[in-house]
């Protein structure tokens, strides 16, 4: 069979012509800035692929759809393969367009549209926050004033955190409006309004093959949120404990949802769950695809399994591993977001007990910048233990180490500008 592959996350840790196995035959569009200009790596990189081609602005270039047609009338796909977020929808699009199988448009609108997505959750009897479709400036002073503040606006169609604000006062309101010019227009923007729950935050990762759900396990943010970066704080997450009361409730409440959900027969799926002060669990969101972070790296050291790679392999006919019942070790990761200035000092390696991996990811010289997503970092670890709480212990260890041997000196001294996402 020939897979139309769509890619924007670095090759190196994606190789899908070895997933999808010898019988099979793959072909890659990709964002450009994923393939080395070293003509040797380059090499490395696109081995195995039938053909390959590099597009620039990625993100918004339609001509990556367009050259995906005019591939299909020549080469037939028999099926087309998307892990970001951002392109699940464009490849739905494209599946239909071929009369190939797979996730439909209304299957992945319904886990990208976060509006859609409340609507059928709710009528599905899914415990929500009170939310509200944002369009202009009417609509949100109008869910403030039955709601109050704090209020929370994100885009519909986001992820990563992008642009999400928590909005306190008219204050934030001002600002908001500023950021978002929409607001102002006869169209309108795409935004919805939930209000702000004090909460802890759970994550559910799995997988799904041919109708049965092969892995869900939650873990928890503990005291970080995804917003926190925001304030320049380090994000961190571990799994549950097989013993954690909250790990029944919180999975049912995850399969209520799949439920009522139109649900790709194969996918991975990663949900968002509030466990609010009063320690009720209320549904925030679920997409149809790999989590962020560090979750692919906790995932493996949990249950010794790659999970994007037992994902494709499962859209090309294999047989998945068998996947543990609960993690054969507890697993979490901690990630250390930038600060504005200029990277003077960073550490190369971790000398703190519980980590088993560090990763810097930013040189001495580079001018920085504050966070703008939720995984942005200039640093990062898993650690692994017996149990959540030896392994909270070793990220927070882990955090006090970084910050001490990390130097940002305010402002840009002469350095070089670097991504850290």
């Amino acid at each position: 069979m020939r897979y139309l592959i769509l890619n924007r996350a670095s090759l190196a840790g994606r190789p899908y012509p070895d997933w999808l196995g010898a019988d099979h035959e793959a072909v890659l569009l990709t964002d450009a800035a994923t393939v080395s200009s070293d003509p040797e790596v380059r090499s490395a990189q696109l081995a195995g692929y039938a053909h390959a081609e590099f597009f620039d602005d990625f993100h918004f270039n339609p001509l990556v759809e367009s050259r995906a047609v005019a591939l299909h009338r020549k080469m037939a796909f028999d099926r087309v393969i998307a892990l970001s977020e951002f392109d699940l929808v464009r490849a739905a699009r494209l599946r239909e367009l071929f009369a190939v199988p797979g996730q439909d448009v209304a299957s992945a609108t319904a886990f990208r549209d976060k509006l859609e997505m409340k609507r059928i959750l709710e009528r599905a009897g899914v415990p929500l926050a009170p939310y509200a479709p944002v369009a202009n400036l009417a609509d949100l002073l109008g869910f403030i004033d039955q709601q109050g503040f704090p209020v929370v606006v994100k885009p519909r169609w986001g992820g990563g955190s992008i642009d999400v604000h928590v909005l306190h006062n008219h204050q934030d309101v001002d600002s908001l409006l500023a950021a978002h010019r929409a607001l102002g227009t006869d169209d309108g923007a795409q935004l919805l309004a939930e209000k702000y729950i004090e909460h802890e935050l759970i994550h559910i990762d799995g997988l799904v093959v041919a109708g049965e759900t092969l892995l869900m396990w939650p873990s928890t943010h503990g005291r970080t949120t995804c917003l926190d970066f925001k304030e320049g704080g380090a994000l961190q997450s571990s799994l549950l404990d097989p013993a954690d009361p909250l790990l029944t409730p919180v999975r049912d409440l995850t399969r209520q949802a799949l439920a009522a959900l139109p649900t790709p027969d194969t996918c991975m799926f990663h949900a968002e769950v509030f466990l609010d002060a009063d320690r009720r669990l209320v549904f925030n969101e679920i997409a149809s695809r790999m989590g962020g972070g560090l979750i692919e790296g906790v995932l493996r050291l949990g249950f010794g399994i790659t999970l994007p790679e037992v994902y494709v392999g499962a859209l090309s006919g294999r047989t998945p591993p068998r996947i543990p019942a609960e993690p054969v070790q507890i697993a979490g990761w901690s990630l250390f977001p930038p600060r504005a200035g200029t990277l003077v000092e960073i550490p190369d390696t971790c000398p703190v007990p519980g980590i088993s991996v560090y990763s810097r990811h930013a040189e001495p010289g580079t001018v920085l910048e504050a966070a703008q997503l939720s995984v942005s970092k200039i640093g990062s670890v898993l650690a692994t233990g017996h149990a959540r709480d030896e392994v909270e212990t070793a990220l927070t260890e882990a955090l006090a180490w970084f910050e001490r041997s990390t130097v940002i000196r305010p402002g840009a001294e002469g350095g070089e500008a670097g991504s850290t996402t």
